[in-house]
């Protein structure tokens, strides 16, 4: 029973919206073109209203909210890539530089490395000075050999670069030494000593006098080399 006055309900509602449609179709035709015109152009213009209330400009806002977000995200995650990108280019220049750096001081490194092989050379070595110092004083007969005793031994460590090989250990072999006699026979003596083919460095000179005018001369005299022992320098 429900349905069926339900069914009855929609159709006659149905049959006045029907009538009131022709009766306002007919009171529509009977009037003006001009009134028709403006009929048409407010219902139009209503409808338009309630569309671009309801849904073209809400639309249209939530749109340009959108592409505003999708711009500024665009435009940061572009700042971000550009960031990123100029780290890594000056990580790479960073790079670069400590690569030359390090190939600039490991060649140094080695240069220094051979000319000092070549100065070394050219030392006299450590087992060698205690003969060749009693060489020279044979030459001189007139000075008088006090004492020669070996120094401690000094350690001389290089400094390391990567690339450069294994770290060099330097030694430096040294004897102190006391001569006596006149000024010219220790000067000539030293002259000598300068003079040798293969030197020897010294340091620490002393001289003193007696009351008899008799000079004694306190000299270091030592050498480099890369042996930790000096092999019977002196004893």
């Amino acid at each position: 029973m429900s349905s069926a006055a339900d069914s009855v309900n929609w159709v006659a509602l149905w049959h006045k919206g029907l009538l009131r449609w022709r009766r306002a179709r007919r009171s529509f035709d009977a009037r003006a073109l001009n009134e028709r015109r403006l009929l048409i152009i407010a219902v139009v213009a209503g409808l338009w209203f309630m569309l671009d209330s309801l849904w073209i400009t809400p639309g249209y806002k939530q749109l340009a909210a959108s592409l505003s977000r999708k711009n500024q995200a665009q435009m940061a995650m572009q700042a971000l890539q550009d960031k990123q990108r100029l780290q890594q280019e000056e990580m790479a220049r960073s790079e670069i530089a400590v690569r030359q750096e390090l190939q600039q001081t490991t060649e140094r490194m080695r240069h220094q490395e051979e000319e000092f092989e070549k100065a070394r050379q050219v030392l006299v070595p450590a087992r060698e000075m205690r003969a060749l110092l009693e060489g020279l004083l044979a030459e001189q007969r007139s000075l008088r050999l006090m004492s020669m005793k070996t120094l401690p031994r000094e350690d001389i460590p290089l400094p390391h670069v990567d690339g450069a090989g294994q770290t060099s250990q330097l030694f430096r072999h040294g004897l102190e030494i006391k001569v006596v006699g006149s000024f010219h026979d220790i000067l000539n003596w030293l002259r000598s000593l300068e003079s040798l083919p293969r030197k020897v460095l010294w340091d620490d000179m002393k001289l003193q006098a007696d009351d008899q005018a008799v000079l004694m001369l306190t000299l270091n005299v030592h050498t480099l080399s890369k042996d930790r022992e000096p092999m019977e320098m002196a004893p």
